[in-house]
């Protein structure tokens, strides 16, 4: 947390405070750019993208910044609240400092140009507008004007996209060019796991930073400090002799600190120990059991973590089969900043979901239970949404997460696809498929929801590993004509393409030496935390999702007949 001593001198503000080692390093340099790679709990948009957002403020007084994300679902659920969180805690007040989604009051300064709207922006009292964009729709941003960039969890921006904002970073050289943030990015993350769909540009940023130049800035600052605290304890004891001469000293430090920030960029990656003193070794000590030794060394201590060269179970899968607008963002129109946001089906995009068509569900259970919810539609078959539940959550939890999510979707048909596993008992109704789809037909009370949940894996045999390989490939791979084409909602679906791109392939040998083809389902150990998002968990979801009998009956014909003479009958 962090916590200032403030004294105004003259019209210098002297601020003394108290942070952890990495927000102090920032918030001396002060770069142009700033590409931050840290460990969970260092207050990356709480402490550092707040505090730099202040300076940003006071120093270009009536500017226009762009706040980016992944989707706006993330902007206006995680991202935001924590921004605004750390700008309270450094004394600035809702009404007072800043307003969200709504015209600012009388005693506000004005932006440099009238805004268009006031959806989903924040304006603050010295003028200054935050827009928020993401990067499901980036066109959003691609026509504005803004002197400043900002980007939390960067490693959730994929380059190319955020590369169709930078051109919005333009205008108004006259009248904000003085300031080192002009024409500057701030972007703060965990590190990018690259077994994962992370996105691993902000490690290349490196490079981009002169090491002489930020050293040079960090001792001017250092300067400029040392003068602050004579200042400031001056200033507590009543000593005015030396004012003048400090006053003097500061505005020549300060001259000099700003012309060398000029076009500087700073990269720092850094582990979560170095705040320790805070955090105390309890919090590592409950967070490595929690994660496990894997995701510990890239959240936590931001070591890089390699792909491995091991063969992927899912072979054919590529970024044909996924795609990153199907949100339909004017359904987040209805949702302020800071009133809350209720996730729903009206905020796919009708391109690939269709509100009358019937739905379908592919479910693993277990500790962890996994759905993927779609649809099979023509020749394609659309993954849409995913749901999961961990222990002592149960499948009513996940049927009701289910319904509450498609609760204004009309066609009100399930198919459900599911792990034979979920049959066990159904004699005596105690199964845990009967409890899935009887918490999706009927509410606690009883009544019915109005949805009918068809089974459809009842009395079903074992899949075997190897059948779900070859039919993945097939699909994956259009290799039979007439098996639909896969295409999966990267962002309303992100632990189930983690888990298709992270799952191996192991083979195995029995005692008469023939080889069987199996998924390497270790990650299953991990603790239950981190299984959605990095265990094969999910991927079983998907494997009952398009392991059904008219898929594996169309690559049993296809085998039969490929190479074979056309003309023998």
């Amino acid at each position: 947390m962090t916590k200032r001593i403030h004294v105004k001198i003259k019209d210098e503000n002297v601020d003394g405070k108290l942070v952890n080692k990495a927000q102090m390093l920032v918030d001396l340099i002060r770069p142009k750019d700033l590409y931050f790679i840290g460990g969970r709990a260092l207050a990356k948009t709480s402490g550092i993208v707040a505090q730099r957002s202040q300076h940003i403020c006071y120093d270009m007084q009536g500017c226009y910044s762009m706040f980016v994300a992944d989707t706006y679902m993330n902007a206006l659920t995680n991202v935001l609240p924590a921004l605004i969180e750390g700008w309270q805690r450094m004394g600035w007040r809702e009404g007072i400092h800043f307003v969200t989604d709504k015209r600012p009051p009388a005693h506000f300064k004005l932006p440099y140009k009238p805004p268009l709207h006031y959806k989903h922006t924040i304006s603050t009292f010295t003028g200054n507008m935050f827009n928020l964009g993401s990067l499901d729709q980036p066109s959003g941003l691609a026509g504005g004007s803004y002197q400043h960039r900002f980007g939390d969890e960067a490693r959730l921006l994929k380059k190319k996209k955020l590369d169709r904002s930078t051109p919005a970073l333009r205008g108004e050289f006259v009248r904000f060019g003085h300031s080192p943030y002009y024409m500057g990015n701030t972007f703060t993350t965990d590190m990018p796991n690259l077994l994962t769909t992370d996105d691993d540009w902000i490690l290349q940023m490196e490079k981009e930073m002169d090491s002489e130049q930020i050293e040079l800035a960090l001792q001017a600052a250092l300067v400029l400090n040392d003068i602050k605290r004579e200042m400031l304890a001056n200033e507590q004891m009543g000593i005015v002799s030396e004012r003048t001469r400090l006053e003097k000293a500061y505005r020549q430090w300060n001259e000099y600190y700003t012309r060398i920030r000029k076009d500087s960029t700073f990269f720092y990656a850094v582990s979560s120990l170095v705040n320790l003193d805070n955090l105390t070794d309890n919090y590592f000590k409950s967070t490595l059991k929690a994660l496990g030794p894997e995701e510990f060394r890239s959240a936590i201590l931001s070591f890089k973590i390699n792909v491995s060269k091991g063969e992927k179970f899912y072979s054919h899968l590529g970024e044909q089969h996924f795609y990153e607008d199907g949100t339909d963002l004017s359904y987040f129109n209805q949702f302020d900043i800071l009133g809350g946001v209720v996730d729903g089906c009206k905020s796919l995009n009708a391109k690939y979901y269709d509100i009358n068509s019937p739905m379908e569900c592919g479910v693993d259970f277990g500790d962890m239970s996994s759905m993927v919810s779609g649809q099979y539609r023509g020749n394609y078959l659309y993954a849409l949404k995913e749901f999961y539940t961990l222990h002592p959550e149960d499948e009513t939890i996940l049927g009701i997460k289910f319904r509450e999510f498609y609760q204004e979707h009309r066609y009100k048909v399930l198919y459900m696809y599911y792990d034979r596993s979920g049959n066990n008992n159904a004699k005596i109704k105690e199964d845990k498929a009967t409890y899935l789809m009887n918490a999706i037909m009927y509410h606690p009370d009883g009544t019915p929801t109005g949805w009918d949940v068809r089974l459809m894996n009842v009395g079903q045999g074992n899949i075997y590993q190897e059948e779900e390989f070859n039919l993945a490939k097939s699909m994956m791979g259009n290799m039979v004509p007439g098996l639909p084409t896969l295409k999966i909602d990267k962002l309303k679906c992100p632990c189930m393409t983690n888990s298709l791109k992270l799952t191996k392939i192991t083979v195995k040998t029995d005692r008469l030496g023939s080889r069987t083809i199996h998924k390497d389902k270790s990650s299953e150990k991990l603790p239950l935390a981190s299984r959605p998002m990095f265990s094969t968990n999910f991927s079983d979801a998907f494997k009952y999702w398009i392991c059904r009998e008219d898929f594996f009956n169309r690559i049993n014909i296809h085998t039969i007949y490929v190479g074979v003479d056309p003309s023998v009958k």
